[in-house]
């Protein structure tokens, strides 16, 4: 199924997108990212992390929703 959603994108140097994670809003999605920038720390130079709003090919997988692939970024 295709929808809009906002997701938490991990991305590595600037360009390669290394996962993407689809959230309840711009405020969940912002939230997730604070939690995970202090996890990554500054040890992980290259990577940040960024909340989007994108159009994506989502699935469910066990109750949960997933991003399958972005149509649109």
């Amino acid at each position: 199924m295709i929808e809009i959603v906002f997701a938490m994108m991990m991305i590595q140097n600037g360009d390669k997108v290394l996962e993407y994670v689809p959230t309840d809003g711009m405020a969940d999605c912002l939230a997730q990212k604070r939690i995970v920038a202090r996890q990554i720390g500054e040890d992980q130079e290259g990577i940040h992390v960024m909340c989007k709003e994108v159009k994506a090919e989502i699935y469910e997988d066990m109750g949960r929703l997933k991003i399958k692939k972005i149509i649109e970024e």
